[in-house]
């Protein structure tokens, strides 16, 4: 296999080199970098701590091949770019000039600035994209050059004013627009997850933005970027997949044996924020959140952590949330041990409580911090409004908190609902 290297910059900074073939890749850091940042300092990822000696193990492979999307998405890049699809770094040659975070990943000699290489797009052209996925139909100056994670078909753009802008080779995205898809089992998943980004901002959570739209003959749901400053500039971030070095096929974990993943992650993380406990109260909000509204989706690589030129580490807004237990009864998997239970049907709070305080967070404060976000969700989810098709969210979703607050696990449907109560 021919031996690739591609330059790595973070915040448009070159720190190092990422070399290798398609399934064995190293990383190096820049001598520079190591000298201002110190050995062991957090500036890309969680598991790649600034080091002098080159960086080989399957922690580099995973981190880079993270920024990629997955599924049908990437076979079809693949094709395209006439790649095998588990090439990392080819595909990272033709897809890192956008990625999520701070990052870019470039072939030598490229520059990562990519102010003024939007190319404006009409109204049209934007349609005929989204209609096209999960393939593309693109103008011949439109190269697909931006890249995220994830299995769901979707569009990276950059807007500008009133009007969509394509990412041109290193020019910034400002938006994800990810259409209904074609052929998901899970009814109306859409307007769920438009609700339930709302819910959360509503019960004063920290969540993305997100509005439904229509383009064409198909209805999207356009997200603001969290990792996007309104300037236009790069937030760093990374899932906890790169953050544990794990691969993103291992999204679910896969045990319930303790210690569980995300003690893991905190006890990785916490080191590195500026209020350990405030840490482990987000991400107690945000696991309480995702168990209310019955999200069966809330794997590893939907949990990010957001970090900061100087290391501090920080949970990152809730994204890619929602409630599709509650539309569809097979999503029942939590996506992560909790309490040393991984099945939504069989969660309660005291599950979440034993969980948290694995973490280290006090019995009696992890208690009051979930108890505090359920009822906050109940009120949130009942005012917030919601289409017809999925209107009974507004009392099941409250039920649901009533039941958790009372010791119960959670309904998965109203009484007048055809599902039996579980």
């Amino acid at each position: 296999m021919k031996r690739q290297s591609l330059d790595v910059f973070l915040h448009g900074r070159h720190i190092g080199v990422l070399s290798g073939t398609s399934l064995r890749l190293s990383f190096q850091y820049d001598a520079e970098i190591v000298a201002e940042y110190g050995v062991s300092s957090i500036l890309l990822s969680l598991a790649l701590p600034v080091a002098r000696r080159k960086i080989a193990d399957t922690a580099v492979l995973n981190y880079f091949d993270g920024l990629l999307p997955e599924g049908q998405v990437r076979s079809h890049l693949a094709s395209q770019n006439g790649l095998a699809t588990p090439d990392a770094i080819g595909l990272l040659r033709v897809l890192g000039g956008d990625c999520a975070g701070a990052v870019q990943v470039l072939p030598e000699g490229m520059s990562p600035d990519g102010r003024g290489k939007a190319i404006p797009m009409t109204d049209e052209e934007v349609a005929k994209v989204v209609e096209a996925l999960p393939t593309w139909d693109l103008p011949d100056d439109f190269a697909i050059t931006a890249s995220l994670g994830g299995i769901q078909s979707k569009v990276l753009l950059n807007r500008s004013g009133d009007r969509w802008m394509w990412p041109g080779r290193g020019a910034v995205s400002t938006h994800i627009i990810k259409p209904e898809p074609l052929d998901s089992p899970i009814p109306h998943l859409l307007p769920a997850e438009d609700w339930a980004l709302k819910v959360a901002a509503a019960a004063g959570l920290r969540a993305a933005e997100a509005r439904l739209e229509t383009f064409g003959a198909r209805q999207a749901i356009v997200v603001t970027r969290y990792d996007r400053t309104a300037e236009g500039g790069r937030l760093h971030q990374e899932d906890f997949t790169q953050a544990l070095g794990l691969g993103s096929e291992a999204k679910y974990e896969g045990t319930t044996a303790p210690p569980s993943r995300l003690t893991r992650l905190v006890s990785t993380a916490a080191p590195h924020t500026r209020d350990d406990d405030g840490f482990r109260r987000d991400l107690l909000r945000a696991v309480t959140f995702n168990l209310v509204i019955g999200n069966g989706d809330a794997h590893s690589k939907n949990y990010s952590l957001l970090i900061r030129d100087g290391g501090e580490v920080l949970l990152a807004p809730l994204y890619d949330a929602a409630p599709t237990l509650l539309l569809y009864a097979p999503s029942k998997n939590a996506g992560h041990a909790i309490g040393g239970q991984a099945g939504l049907n069989h969660l309660t709070l005291e599950h979440v409580i034993k969980e948290a305080a694995a973490w280290g967070l006090d019995p009696d404060d992890a208690r009051a911090t979930a108890a505090a976000v359920l009822e906050a969700v109940a009120g949130a989810a009942t005012a917030t409004p919601a289409q017809d098709v999925i209107s009974f969210l507004n009392q099941l979703v409250p039920a649901r908190a009533e039941d958790l607050l009372n010791g119960r696990t959670a309904r998965r449907a109203l009484d007048n609902q055809a599902s039996a109560r579980t």
